[in-house]
């Protein structure tokens, strides 16, 4: 039978200039978007716009593949409340081909992930990863899969950096090594009858470009609007590399290859900012009922800032922040405890504060929307020296660890290494006591060890003086409406000896 079909096929290629051209090459358009976390981004555009874009390449792109890379469950305030699940309802309403798990999507750990799998009408894909539990992969979630159009078979795979374990505290999944399950993988879905192979990832890998030229797979999908191109040549991605390096910005990849070959493809890419595209009406529709949803419930008037206040990434992860200043100051008061320790990850408005504007709680919601709840902790000094060492250990890549502390101040020597940075600690005006026992306010995310705070999990618990244990948010909230105003500043809690100003 398969004998028959081929020389079929080689009679219509030689009838035809046209079909003789057909025959001798392929295409595929690949469209690629991802971290989309919130619904409703104006003025970039979001998930409305981005079904204008879908739509239109189905229409016009033939075979055509829409990939959704993750990275969007979390963090937002509407996820806070439904742990994401309003962005599965909005995605099977656009019916992405599949969608990557990114490490976002972990930002409520295994279970709810799995609910969300559930929940979608299309294959969620993490492809290294084993659940101790059962031997497999995530319950509901794809390890792999092969999406075919237009006669164009297409393995797809998705991987997560091992350190996301830490990063977002998963609870029982082993993080396989990436570059590993890659190759063997690959070679699967080669012997599956896979004829391109897209990976999506969602951090730097240093392997990218090795797996390119190996052809152990033919197509990589990232987004990260804070890349930064690197300088050596060899490192350089390479044409089939892709990084979406915009907010709200998708790309479409023409692939166009030789039958039979797909390692001489050739790619054009172009990178297409979502606002471009008009709102499609059914999903404008949706999200207006989330946000209507929303606003009702969390309108209600906080405080009026007196100063200007920034929580945009730079401004929470490298330096001491007026906000990160306040969340910190609401939990030592909440809990009157000797110190309090907020992460700068867990602030996420990124936004610009003019004075004089009045915070909601869908303000507050919006910078803290992780749900994360207070933990109280006796802890030695030596182990909160420790802590705050991991905590500016990673200043240059902006990591989410950097502290924001209440009852401290300390000064960084960006000059030494790592685990050495820390200098003349004191905690309420006086010299830290390494054996000294302190009383310390914090989240249950960095109390089990999250972004690398380990010396943490050495305190013991004190039960919050509450008989349910509330949330960073509603406890911020709670401590900043009894003021009517608020001064959102930087007070020399975390100064810098050299290297940076303050």
């Amino acid at each position: 039978m398969f004998r028959s079909y081929s020389i079929v096929i080689g009679l219509m290629c030689i009838s035809s200039l046209l079909l003789a051209s057909a025959c001798q090459s392929k295409q595929l358009t690949v469209l690629y978007a991802a971290e989309l976390p919130l619904i409703n981004n104006p003025p970039h555009g979001s998930y409305a716009n981005l079904a204008s874009l879908v739509k239109q390449t189905r229409d016009t792109q033939q075979p055509s593949l829409f990939l959704f890379g993750g990275g969007s469950l979390a963090p937002s305030m509407l996820s806070s409340f439904d742990r994401g699940a309003h962005i599965i309802d909005i995605l099977n309403t656009i019916e992405p081909d599949a969608m990557g798990i990114a490490k976002r999507e972990f930002s409520y750990f295994e279970d709810e992930l799995t609910l969300r799998a559930y929940e979608a009408a299309f294959p969620l894909v993490l492809s290294n990863v084993t659940d101790p539990l059962t031997g497999r992969e995530l319950e509901e979630t794809w390890q792999d899969i092969i999406v075919e159009r237009g006669g164009v078979r297409v393995g797809i795979l998705t991987v997560i950096a091992s350190a996301s374990s830490e990063e977002y505290l998963m609870q029982r999944l082993q993080i396989n090594a990436p570059y590993d399950t890659i190759v063997s993988r690959s070679s699967a879905l080669r012997e599956r009858g896979a004829e391109l192979i897209v990976l999506m990832v969602s951090d730097e890998l240093p392997f990218i470009n090795k797996l390119l030229s190996q052809s152990q797979v033919d197509l990589v999908l990232r987004n990260d609007p804070y890349y930064v191109k690197p300088l050596a040549v060899d490192e350089k991605p390479r044409a089939n590399y892709v990084v979406v390096t915009k907010e709200a910005t998708a790309a479409i990849v023409n692939i166009e290859w030789p039958q039979g070959n797909p390692a001489e493809a050739q790619f054009t890419v172009e990178q297409l900012p979502l606002s471009n595209y008009p709102k499609d009406p059914v999903i404008a529709e949706q999200v207006a009922i989330y946000d209507n949803r929303i606003t009702a419930l969390l309108s209600e008037q906080v405080a009026r800032l007196t100063t200007e206040m920034d929580t945009t990434r730079d401004a929470v992860r490298t330096r001491e922040n007026g906000f990160g200043n306040l969340v910190s100051d609401a939990l030592k008061e909440a809990s009157h405890t000797d110190v309090a320790i907020i992460n700068g990850g867990a602030i996420r408005g990124e936004r610009s504060y003019r004075e004089g504007h009045l915070l909601t709680r869908k303000d507050i919601t919006s910078e803290l929307p992780f749900r994360n709840h207070i933990r109280v902790l006796r802890i030695t000094g030596a182990d909160l020296k420790s802590a705050l060492e991991n905590g500016v250990s990673r200043i240059e890549a902006a990591s989410g660890r950097f502290p924001h502390v209440s009852g401290m101040q300390f000064k960084v020597q960006l000059s030494a290494a790592p685990g050495n940075r820390v200098k003349d600690l004191t905690i309420n005006g006086g010299p830290m006591e390494a054996d000294r026992i302190y009383s310390l306010a914090t989240s249950d995310y960095l109390a089990n060890g999250g972004d690398g705070y380990e010396s943490l999990k050495r305190g013991s618990e004190v039960p919050f003086s509450q008989q349910v244990t509330p949330l960073i948010a509603d406890i911020v909230i709670s401590i900043l409406r009894r003021q009517s105003e608020l001064a959102a500043t930087a007070q020399g809690r975390v100064t810098f000896i050299s290297g940076r100003g303050n």
